[in-house]
């Protein structure tokens, strides 16, 4: 963000040059104060993606205390930096700025300071709206700051989304499935956060590599009514020392807080005869091969690989080897 544009510009209007730089190439609208929604693929069929922007307190002078605002309203981009103020509290108090600045200190660590990321109240209004419609059954969000603190806490230069708690209370208390995406911090997490008021309520937050280190795929499971059952993230990341891309071990995600609900007769059938099949051999680890002869045998009409999934995100077994082909899958099968 500009510098300059959001001292001159305002809060929204700092991304302008933004927007229409997104028009002009024909990419998605840039989310100013309102989250944009979009369909992928296009059409009722497809995936609920949402933006939103959380960095409308970037370079902004409001979230500042009195004496840095009113000495930052008085500066230009050449200015020499201005001390944040000392910790040494013999002679002053450490929020006061000392007499004698300290002319090291470098202007993009003290212009870091400015930068307060908040969910404004109208995207956050916006984005309910969005979320509350009787077609969202689950909802995939995209924005830059993360909703939850950061793996090493820093006030500077990259500060923690200041109202991100609320943002969290207000999503899950829609009690469905959200999938946050995000970057700014590039740490690999996988967080998940719900609340048991809201069973059905979850907020899985998957950060994004650097762009330079690879990207995720992330594969979404929906039975066919729309529902989010489970989420398999495949993190593909580049080796440095000769730039090929390495794709890394899975995660599943399940997403169902009663997994029995989702689950169609023929599944159900499967997951019967695989406990009697472990039962009788006296171990609940079975191979790939083993299952395809049970559902074989009962002429179940089901796709195996995708009933299993189900199965997982259902917790009823646990697959084991998940980054490599279903024939080298072992399925453990789980105590009722």
């Amino acid at each position: 963000m500009n510098r300059d544009d959001a001292r001159e510009l305002g809060p929204t209007e700092k991304f302008s040059e933004m927007a229409s730089l997104a028009a002009r190439l024909g990419w998605q609208t840039v989310p100013v104060d309102q989250p944009v929604h979009f369909r992928l693929p296009t059409g009722s069929a497809g995936a609920n993606f949402i933006l939103v922007n959380t960095a409308i307190g970037s370079w902004e002078l409001q979230n500042l205390p009195a004496f840095l605002r009113d000495r930052l309203e008085a500066l230009g981009p050449s200015t020499e930096p201005v001390d944040l103020g000392s910790p040494d509290t013999s002679g002053h108090s450490p929020a006061t700025p000392p007499s004698d600045p300290d002319k090291e200190a470098s202007d993009d660590e003290y212009y870091g300071q400015m930068d307060t990321p908040y969910i404004s109240r109208e995207m956050l209004a916006g984005l309910q709206e969005l979320l509350q419609q009787p077609d969202m059954r689950y909802g995939i969000m995209i924005g830059h700051h993360n909703l939850l603190p950061q793996k090493t806490p820093r006030i500077t230069p990259y500060a923690e989304m200041l109202n991100s708690g609320f943002v969290r209370t207000q999503l899950l208390q829609g009690n469905k499935p959200i999938v946050y995406l995000h970057g700014h911090i590039h740490a690999d997490p996988v967080e998940i956060v719900n609340d048991p008021r809201f069973p059905d309520g979850k907020l899985i937050c998957i950060s994004a590599p650097e762009i330079q280190s690879g990207f995720n795929e992330l594969v979404f499971f929906t039975t066919d009514q729309g529902e989010l059952v489970g989420i398999r993230l495949i993190p593909y990341r580049t080796n440095v020392a000769d730039g090929t891309v390495m794709e890394g071990e899975h995660c599943f995600i399940s997403t169902m807080s009663n997994g029995k609900a989702f689950l169609n007769n023929d599944t159900f059938d499967l997951m019967r005869r695989l406990r009697d099949h472990a039962t009788r051999r006296g171990n609940g680890l079975l191979f790939w091969d083993e299952i395809t002869e049970i559902a074989a045998s009962a002429e179940l009409g089901l796709d195996l690989e995708d009933s299993l999934l189900m199965l997982q995100a259902a917790r009823f077994v646990e697959i084991d080897g998940l980054t490599k082909a279903n024939s080298a899958w072992r399925i453990k099968v789980r105590d009722e």
